[in-house]
């Protein structure tokens, strides 16, 4: 549905104006958005931030993961290996499932040694990942599990929801999200220990910090806007989630389209539609697909990033810190750790494969008329 920023929005901007408080204040509309978001979740405690990337970067900061350590990641996208390398922590990349396109509980055992300090897990494009599993590996092992939640605002494993299962979860308020304040986020957690830690950091009124970190905070005007959002982004994903379910439904009986595996535990939220294209098992053409999707005016993406964050410059030659190998030729770091083409096949066969069109803010109506012209493009493509 098409957002809506109404009296309920310009109401609680006015109460900021007519406070004359813009930035974060105790008690204000801040600490208001962060009760009501860790209520919806679940969660015992929310804490605004100003980007999901940002606080991704402090759940590493606290995560004990730093110089000479090794944070697992996943490698479809870069934003939890990013926050690694903020903290000069180096990422591992676990490969992921063919069919969920989310993090393999194997391969992150097969990637933890004695430098592992934390699990970075992306819940991509609506669908958590196994969230059960991924907590026992970290309790057995001693990891800091942080959930990436950019894209995960009402979806569930297990009847609990995202952000809710790790030690941190990480959340996007980001325009193109599902609760839009421009840009913004939310920490969630149920450890007092974090919460009072990170709260007591961010909130910090001149004293030297404890531990390494920047100012993460949200401001009043954009908490104001977020707390009217909240009360409308059920809604929101409800409409979405309709209209992944559409899309699913147009290619269901076509063999060399592969929707997306949800398995019985987890509750998906519409955000990005997604399947994978089986057509090269089926003697049908890839190109030949894209072109008619093409002349019927059917958005579509192939390929995603078109290929695994690791294989990129950034990661391959690691000059983050402008000194090349750095981080993972640190002198304290001891691991014989690089990013090669085969680190995780599963990732590199299926990123060629993905197709994918956007749901937030795409009218009922809209989908409909791609579902109707995927099919069209099905039939078309087979005919040959």
């Amino acid at each position: 549905m098409a957002r809506v920023f109404a009296d309920k929005e310009m109401r609680n901007l006015r109460q900021v104006l007519k406070s004359k408080q813009l930035g974060w204040r105790q008690g204000g509309f801040v600490t208001k958005l962060d009760e009501a978001f860790a209520k919806f979740t679940g969660a015992r405690y929310g804490i605004c931030r100003n980007s999901a990337m940002t606080a991704l970067a402090q759940a590493v900061s606290v995560s004990g993961a730093g110089v000479g350590s090794e944070v697992i990641c996943d490698p479809i996208v870069h934003f939890g290996a990013l926050a690694a390398i903020s903290m000069n922590a180096v990422p591992r990349f676990a490969d992921v499932h063919q069919h969920t396109y989310l993090m393999d509980p194997d391969s992150v055992r097969a990637n933890v040694t004695p430098r592992t300090k934390a699990l970075i897990v992306t819940h991509l494009w609506g669908l958590c990942a196994e969230l059960d599993e991924l907590r026992q590996i970290c309790d057995e092992h001693g990891l800091f599990l942080i959930e990436d939640c950019a894209h995960n605002v009402g979806s569930t494993w297990q009847g609990k929801h995202a952000g809710s299962v790790g030690d941190l979860g990480c959340f996007s308020f980001q325009q193109g999200k599902h609760l839009p304040t421009g840009d913004g986020g939310m920490m969630t957690t149920d450890r007092p220990d974090l919460y009072e830690r990170l709260y007591n950091e961010w909130a910090f009124s001149g004293e030297s910090p404890a531990f390494m970190t920047l100012n993460y905070r949200m401001n009043e005007l954009t908490a104001a806007l977020g707390l009217a959002q909240l009360s409308r982004v059920d809604g929101y994903v409800a409409e979405y989630t309709q209209g992944l379910h559409v899309l699913d439904e147009a290619i269901r009986d076509c063999a060399w389209l592969g929707n997306r595996h949800v398995p019985q535990e987890a509750v998906q939220s519409g955000y990005i539609w997604t399947c994978t294209w089986e057509g090269d098992r089926h003697d049908v053409e890839y190109a030949r697909f894209q072109q008619v999707a093409q002349d019927l005016g059917l958005p579509l993406r192939y390929g995603f990033t078109g290929a695994p964050a690791y294989t990129f410059d950034f990661f391959k030659v690691s000059t983050a810190y402008h000194h090349a190998d750095c981080p993972i030729r640190c002198p304290f770091y001891e691991g014989d750790y690089r990013y090669h083409k085969g680190l995780c096949p599963t990732t590199e066969d299926l990123i060629p494969r993905l197709i994918q069109s956007g749901l937030i803010e795409v009218p009922p109506d809209e989908v409909k008329r791609r579902a109707d012209l995927l099919r069209q493009a099905i039939e078309i493509t087979e005919r040959g």
